[in-house]
């Protein structure tokens, strides 16, 4: 007997459906080596070409490897001053983001205001707008408020290119709070700060984290605010890394310290991603 015919009609659907996501998995997979991976190994590879020897076509790899294009970045570029500038500036602008951007998001994402869908527009106006623009304008304002070439009015402009994707992200998570467990809260006698110390911060902290994650990448990779604003007495990874690019595109330097810029980022967006695991596990057991 066809043993297809002795399998049950629902049996042989549910096969192909698990064939069909396995297929859509797997697509999905290959795009992101391709999209990801090449781009990111061919980034290693340049930064690893022997000066004295050189790769080109018909060369699938470098012929030889070396460090001298890591050491000409570190010994002729301001590559340490713009690490620590950058790293400095970034965690700066992911806690003042979150300081202004948490009663908005509240607000925002809890309270029924008139006019809350437009507002929503204007505040992710920076997002969609070019970046060079907003630079051009914000220059003039720090202009006049003498925040022109200073680490403050630096991290100021980070904070306002980041602000954006916190409020995004942490007014999503405030309007996905039930409003049961708030009203159950406040029956059982909690106060306010009860609340947002058991409720709203507990349930939005996925949210919160990711809002940093954006608002951190941001500001690391941020490069008009800072080229308008900043240089010549500041310089971040970006400012070094254009440097390298236009006329004169010097791919080898310019993979260096797009590796550099690169690296931390990756490194902690798995940090957090394992962590956001456990907080999802923690909050499936009631544990938050």
């Amino acid at each position: 007997m066809d043993k297809t015919m002795a399998t049950p009609l629902h049996l042989i659907k549910k096969r192909r459906i698990k064939r069909f996501y396995l297929m859509i998995t797997l697509f999905f997979v290959i795009i992101q080596l391709l999209w990801v991976g090449i781009p990111i190994f061919m980034a290693i590879m340049w930064s690893l070409v022997n000066p004295d020897d050189a790769w080109s076509y018909p060369n699938l790899i470098p012929p030889s490897f070396s460090l001298e294009q890591w050491r000409y970045v570190f010994n002729y570029t301001n590559i340490a001053r713009a690490l620590k500038t950058s790293y400095s500036i970034a965690p700066l602008a992911v806690i003042l983001s979150f300081l202004l951007s948490l009663p908005t998001s509240y607000v925002l994402g809890r309270k029924n205001i008139p006019g809350k869908k437009v507002f929503m527009l204007i505040v992710l106006l920076p997002m969609i707008m070019p970046g060079m623009v907003v630079a051009l304008f914000l220059s003039r304002v720090f202009n006049l408020m003498g925040l022109s070439q200073t680490f403050f009015g630096l991290v100021l402009a980070h904070t306002l290119m980041s602000m954006p994707y916190m409020i995004r992200v942490m007014t999503t998570s405030f309007a996905s709070i039930p409003q049961d467990v708030i009203d159950a809260a406040e029956n059982l006698g909690a106060g306010t700060f009860v609340k947002i110390k058991d409720i709203f911060l507990p349930m939005i902290r996925p949210g919160l984290i990711a809002g940093m994650i954006f608002a951190f990448t941001t500001s690391i990779e941020e490069f008009n605010l800072t080229f308008i604003i900043g240089t010549p007495t500041f310089e971040t990874i970006p400012t070094i890394l254009y440097s390298f690019m236009g006329y004169n595109f010097i791919r080898t330097n310019a993979s260096v310290v797009s590796l550099l810029m690169m690296t931390p980022n990756i490194i902690m967006l798995f940090i957090v991603e394992r962590f956001l695991k456990s907080d999802y596990l923690s909050a499936s057991l009631g544990k938050m």
